[in-house]
């Protein structure tokens, strides 16, 4: 298995820089797909009593691993991030590929791809990063300073044991309190990047916590990692619930019969083994107290993946006999489960949710009075993280239809509920049912003709009666949530979109073979990468003939005519072999036939990864040393500063190449042999001039320094 190399932190930084100034984006992500903050209208949440600028954030997976990838979730304007899980086997051996995503969605269920420590850091650097772009307004980008609230939520899995391990429970003490680790990371920033050593940093990194449990852990293991979570460690937990819990016949229903998803296949097996519905509802009974009693809260998600019957067609090195389901058909299935849990549950209590959002869905989500509204399935589609925007863009155009400005006057005013979600909350603690007796005629009527004012005429009304008009005010948007959710998920079954019929069309396809250079240049592959390991380079155009050269040991050196070299685009792409983790989604969504990260260039970030996978060829630069390996011959190349000219070494064999007029000589050999067509010598010097010398920052050439 290929394994994850987390980009050092200066570059990342020094990137960051440079990008904005020269491409006007970060990461490969345009700033005119950034979310850009206005005043108006607000989005501000509250996650665990923690504000957040918008209640829209990532899903913990494939985009929450890596720091890059977290900070361009928050560009995309995810301001509640949910981390990659974390778990105490963190050395797994994980399919690949484990991502298909071609309509709706399917994955191999995996959890981080780094040792805990790595993931610990890569978090750190991620806060760090965000801060950063804080600080500096977005490196200038952004001409307000508020809209930036952000909370980290980190999770944890899968079992009792391995979440009291030493190994992960040091991991959680570091999110909450981190300064050692951005001590380090500080102490990183020397030189042109010391302007960014006196940012100021969030403490404790994170203080929640959702849990990820595995499919058939009993409901008193899970009672008992919330109440090690909560009592012991002090942090507000969610817990992630299975889609399961809504019984195997009437996911049949809504999934087979209701919606026609019939070339899928339900496993009983996964359903009988799970939590049982009941059970869960007993525990967020007991757990609620004891809770309240550590001055902490829990919450469900909704929800996890769906296990189905595995597909060898997507997932063929997949030893076990499950894949797990995502997208629209889920989003139908676990609105049902969180719909039906809320109303049995007896009492409001936190809600996230995470499943099959999209820009289309998201404002009724959030209608429904659940935060954080988080995304994954949709982010893997064309346009990657850039989608997000548009997520905040429909709920802004559904909060202008109901003349509201702020998430909360939103959600009480969504479909009608807020003044009988108002009047719930007041009776529901002493003393508010007799401030409803005397105010309830008027918040009524600010209800239905001045919704946007109601949030603020209900705080003025709590703290004329001497009451917590904040929690008031959380718990009325939690009912007028719940309440909203009965209208919005009996719509979801009449709506096509979510049915088999409306997802059955995959990315298009064209009659082309993708090759090294020269691909229809669609950039599809970058905005599907979660990771951000592919990139574009600017090369220049070539035509010229080649030779094949021999050198055997001992002897001269013999030329015959090579294959030619060729490129005619100036737009290339290429791979960073590192952040790649063979997912496989750049191949779902590549219109030519052919996987990007296998046929690209690829680079490397130093020796131990490049001697790691001797089977692929790449690059990687030490200092003015630029190694290769091209058809499995390794070599090494000093290009001469002035770039008229380098030397090659390989097995011995040393050799002079002139590139204006082109020649090669020998200079010598030492009993060694080499056999090269001089085609590899011009791809040599394109990936040197127009990747590891561009002045188009990437995550092997960050940017200039400033010193």
């Amino acid at each position: 298995m290929r394994d994850l190399t987390p980009i050092p932190f200066p570059d990342l930084v020094r990137r960051m820089r440079r990008e904005v100034e020269v491409s006007k984006a970060i990461f490969d992500l345009p700033i005119r797909k950034w979310h850009i903050p206005k005043h108006e209208p607000d989005f501000t949440t509250l996650h665990f009593s923690r504000p957040a600028s918008t209640p829209l954030g990532p899903a913990a997976g494939p985009h929450t691993q890596l720091a890059q990838n977290i900070v361009l979730s928050w560009l995309g304007g995810g301001r509640i991030i949910e981390l990659k899980t974390v778990q105490v086997r963190d050395q797994l051996d994980i399919p690949r590929p484990c991502i298909h995503v071609p309509n709706v969605g399917f994955n191999v269920e995996w959890s981080q791809e780094l040792k805990v420590s790595e993931a610990a850091l890569e978090y750190a650097k991620a806060a760090y990063l965000i801060h950063i772009l804080k600080d500096t307004k977005g490196l200038g980008v952004f001409a307000t300073d508020s809209g930036f609230e952000t909370v980290l939520d980190v999770s944890v899995g899968y079992d009792l044991d391995g979440i009291r391990s030493e190994k992960v429970t040091r991991f959680i003490r570091i999110m909450k309190e981190p300064d050692p680790v951005f001590d380090e990371l500080r102490e990183q920033l020397t030189g042109d990047l010391s302007e960014f050593r006196d940012v100021e940093l969030p403490r404790p990194l994170s203080d929640c916590v959702t849990v990820s449990t595995f499919h058939g852990c009993p409901a008193d293991q899970i009672e008992s990692i919330a109440r090690y979570l909560i009592g012991t460690l002090g942090l507000h937990t969610t817990i992630k619930l299975n889609p399961t819990l809504l019984g195997f016949e009437p996911v049949s229903e809504l999934l087979i019969e209701r919606l026609g998803y019939d070339s899928l296949e339900l496993r009983r097996d996964a359903f009988d083994q799970d939590l049982m519905y009941d059970d869960a509802i007993a525990m967020f009974q007991q757990l609620r107290p004891f809770a309240d009693r550590h001055g902490s809260s829990v919450g469900a998600k909704f929800t996890n993946t769906l296990v189905v019957t595995n597909n060898p067609a997507f997932f063929p090195t997949q030893r076990e006999p499950y894949m797990y389901l995502s997208g629209p058909p889920l989003h139908v299935i676990s609105m049902n489960l969180m719909q039906r849990f809320r109303e049995d549950l007896g009492f409001e209590f936190p809600v996230s949710f995470s499943a099959g959002i999209d820009a289309r869905n998201f404002a009724a989500a959030v209608a429904c009075g659940m935060v954080p509204i988080t995304t994954c399935t949709d982010l893997l589609r064309q346009g990657g993280y850039g989608r997000l925007p548009s997520y905040l863009r429909a709920l802004g155009r559904a909060m202008e239809r109901l003349g509201v400005s702020g998430r909360d006057a939103y959600v009480l005013a969504a479909n009608g509920h807020g003044a009988e979600a108002v009047e719930a909350a007041f009776s529901g603690v002493a003393g508010g049912t007799e401030v409803w007796q005397r105010e309830g005629r008027r918040l009524s009527d600010v209800a239905a003709r001045t919704p946007d004012q109601l949030p603020t005429e209900l705080l003025d009304a709590a703290r004329a009666a001497d009451l917590d008009g904040q929690r008031l005010l959380l718990e009325a948007t939690r009912t007028a949530g719940r309440l909203n959710g009965r209208d919005i998920v009996a719509r979801l079954l009449d709506d096509s979109r979510y049915h088999a019929s409306a997802n059955q069309k995959a990315p298009r396809r064209i009659e082309s073979r993708l090759s090294l250079y020269d691909c229809i240049n669609c950039d599809l592959c970058i905005s599907a990468c979660p990771n951000d390991a592919i990139f574009a380079y600017a090369s220049v155009p070539l035509t010229v003939a080649t030779e094949k050269l021999t050198v055997r040991p001992r002897q001269g050196m013999y030329r015959e005519v090579g294959t030619g070299f060729s490129i005619h685009g100036t737009h290339q792409l290429a791979v960073l072999h590192d952040s790649c983790n063979e997912c496989s989604n750049c191949e779902v969504y590549c219109p030519e036939e052919g996987a990007p990260y296998r046929v690209k260039e690829r680079l490397f970030l130093n020796r131990d990864d490049f001697d790691a996978s001797p089977r692929e060829d790449g690059f990687y630069r030490d200092g003015k040393v630029l190694h290769a390996r091209l058809e499995g011959t390794e070599l090494a190349v000093v290009p001469e500063p002035e770039g008229g000219g380098a030397i090659l070494d390989s097995g011995g064999v040393q050799l002079q190449i002139n590139w204006h007029p082109f020649d090669v000589r020998l200079l010598g050999n030492s009993a060694g042999g080499l056999t090269i067509d001089t085609a590899q010598l011009w791809r040599v010097k394109t990936v040197w001039e127009a990747i590891y010398h561009s002045s188009m920052p990437n995550m092997v050439n960050p940017g200039l320094t400033y010193e």
